[in-house]
């Protein structure tokens, strides 16, 4: 493992104190660098070297985010290290929270507030498009298949499975037509970080990807409504500048019932798949798979 004080010293930081951080899901060792006053100023992510050519993107990606004033850190190094076999990035530490320990301590209308911030981060973060020719329809109908072989496979089913994916072929054509946009891929609350009752960045872009720019709204009822529906519909009002536009709802309901099967499996690998499955069926029982309206969550709210 790279030695952080080397890191320091190399790049001539003004930070004499270090700390280490969870991981969560991440590969990437995280460390917080602070000044004498304990003042963070920098998160330092270090990634295996294998990882270079992705980790150099995401670097120039995020410094085309900070350009269009998108509340992300700024990227301030990328460095390879082939003697550690490592690569890393530095960048500048946002303070705060993260949403999903402060969003339930704050009361409706400021949950509801900060979801509209944060849905106009989103957009921000959309602006980015692929430069390159690509048949999405083609590589997302792929993906998809392939997580209903591996449910088969693991002989994993969960509720109205059929229903849901004669839904899915139903309506999985109007992805051909999909514009190609970055994707942050990660977009919750707890990569969302809040300070003095208010949105103060969008965090963890390692999950990156290219694709439809509303596939980014699939993990609302995942991770975002059981922390704060007012939240989730302000995230969405927010990107929309509150003029919805008449294919959200159905791209929306299509992508939620395309990561179902990813959902099995992860819970599956996880070991938490009987829990994954009672969200399931939630999630089923409270989505209009048939008409494409809003969901519960959004109406109740």
């Amino acid at each position: 493992m790279i030695n952080i004080k080397d890191i320091i010293s190399y790049h001539h930081l003004p930070v004499d104190r270090y700390q280490e951080l969870a991981s969560g899901y991440s590969s990437a060792k995280k460390f917080k660098l602070s000044s004498g006053d304990d003042n963070p100023l920098y998160l330092l992510k270090i990634y295996n070297i294998e990882k270079r050519d992705r980790i150099k993107l995401q670097f120039d990606l995020l410094k085309r985010h900070y350009e269009n004033n998108v509340l992300c850190q700024q990227p301030l190094i990328f460095e390879l290290n082939e003697e550690e076999q490592v690569c890393y990035l530095l960048l500048s530490y946002i303070d705060g929270m993260s949403g999903d320990v402060a969003l339930p301590t704050l009361g409706t209308d400021l949950q509801y507030k900060i979801g509209v911030q944060s849905g106009k981060e989103l957009k921000k973060i959309h602006l980015i498009t692929y430069d390159h020719s690509i048949n999405w329809y083609n590589k997302r109908l792929e993906k998809y298949r392939n997580k209903v072989e591996t449910c088969k496979k693991l002989g994993l089913t969960f509720y109205k499975q059929r229903f849901v994916e004669s839904y899915i072929d139903e309506n999985i054509s109007i992805l051909k037509d999909s514009p190609i946009c970055f994707q942050h891929d990660d977009f919750h609350p707890q990569n969302i970080i809040i300070k003095d009752k208010k949105l103060n960045g969008i965090i963890d872009f390692d999950s990156f990807d290219w694709g439809d720019p509303l596939e980014d709204f699939f993990k609302i009822p995942k991770y975002t409504v059981q922390v704060s529906a007012c939240f989730a519909k302000g995230q969405v009002m927010g990107y929309f500048d509150d003029k919805i536009s008449d294919l959200f709802w159905r791209k929306y309901n299509l992508f939620v019932a395309l990561n179902l099967h990813a959902s099995q499996i992860g819970g599956y690998r996880m070991g938490n798949l009987e829990y994954v499955q009672e969200r399931t069926r939630y999630i089923i029982e409270t989505h209009d798979f048939i008409h494409n309206q809003p969901p519960e969550w959004f109406n109740n709210v």
